[in-house]
């Protein structure tokens, strides 16, 4: 939708309206969707020089990079935003938004002369050939099986957890996080499926990254935080936890009731004050206190207690 309108789809919509059947419903200018479309990742191969080889060695992923194009749109669907119906649809229609916009973009300059490959404003593909789509997800779960089979594609096996599906306009790959982590010995892959860091490397790769600053928000506040050092502090030995990982990151894994545990009265009680001294004693201690004294609360603390009672048959 356009911040301008065309009058030749004002006339077609007004066409529609007044000389299109009864029985349909026309809607303008609708937004497909409530966020601006946004890939997760877009994977754009380096231009080689002359003689030069692409050197597709990596230590992750590593029978996905020699399938790969000229460019790849990737999707990934982590334990916090499981794959959905719909899904596989919705990065088809990435793909092809994506090579339409490229189509958009000039071939040539003003004077007639063609734009070299790399330049700036040159298209990145001209042909469907040079492009994927690949979805990352834990497991291929019945969802995902469904939408292929609706959209009438086929899946061949590449092993080790790579797919591919046949019978798009463009080429089109799966990977499951949870067969190829294991298959290719990558625990930090693993973890974001259904793996559990094992490796020392891996841990450190997940520590390095809570406790960094790469992306401009607080990763306390991002979305899937709490899952994740849920799942991080159950593999890692007490003495790693304590040495990289503040004290509030480390209790907001447990239940109150845990963070207590083995505490001594007195500990559990320190730093409290008078008022909400009171709010820990057991109920059958707050009826035994004094009107003056509990005058001598707080308002808040006194509503608490007088809706204890009440709670207690008081």
């Amino acid at each position: 939708m356009g911040a301008t309108r065309v009058i030749w789809h004002v006339g077609f919509e007004r066409n529609l309206r007044r000389r299109g059947p009864a029985c349909i419903e026309i809607r303008a200018e609708v937004p497909l969707s409530e966020e601006p479309l946004r890939l997760d990742y877009l994977l754009v191969r380096k231009r080689l020089q002359d003689g030069e080889v692409a050197d597709d060695r990596a230590e992750t992923l590593r029978r996905l990079w020699p399938l790969l194009p000229k460019v790849a749109l990737v999707e990934l669907k982590s334990p916090g935003r499981p794959y959905r119906m719909g899904n596989l649809q919705k990065l088809w229609g990435y793909v092809h938004v994506y090579f339409a916009a490229q189509c958009e973009l000039p071939r040539r300059r003003a004077d007639g002369t063609p734009i070299a490959p790399g330049s700036a404003g040159a298209p990145d593909v001209l042909e469907h050939e040079e492009l994927c789509g690949v979805l990352v997800v834990p497991h291929r779960t019945p969802s995902l099986l469904d939408d292929v089979k609706r959209m009438r594609l086929s899946w061949e096996d590449l092993g080790d957890g790579y797919w591919q599906a046949h019978g798009g306009s463009v080429a089109l790959y799966v990977v499951e996080i949870d067969v190829v982590g294991p298959a290719e010995g990558d625990d930090v892959l693993y973890f974001l499926g259904s793996g559990k860091v094992l490796s020392q490397e891996a841990r450190r790769f997940w520590m390095e990254l809570v406790g960094s600053g790469e992306v401009a928000m607080s990763m306390q506040d991002m979305e899937g935080y709490k899952e994740l050092m849920d799942k991080l502090l159950d593999t890692l030995p007490a003495e790693q936890v304590l040495s990289h990982y503040a004290p509030e990151q480390v209790l907001s894994h447990y239940a109150p009731e845990q963070r207590l545990a083995g505490l001594p009265p007195e500990q559990r009680l320190a730093g409290l004050d008078r008022d909400h001294l009171t709010l820990a004693l057991p109920v059958e201690v707050m009826r035994q206190l004094s009107e003056e004294y509990l005058r001598s609360l707080s308002p808040e603390v006194q509503a608490e207690i007088q809706k204890r009672l009440r709670q207690n048959g008081h």
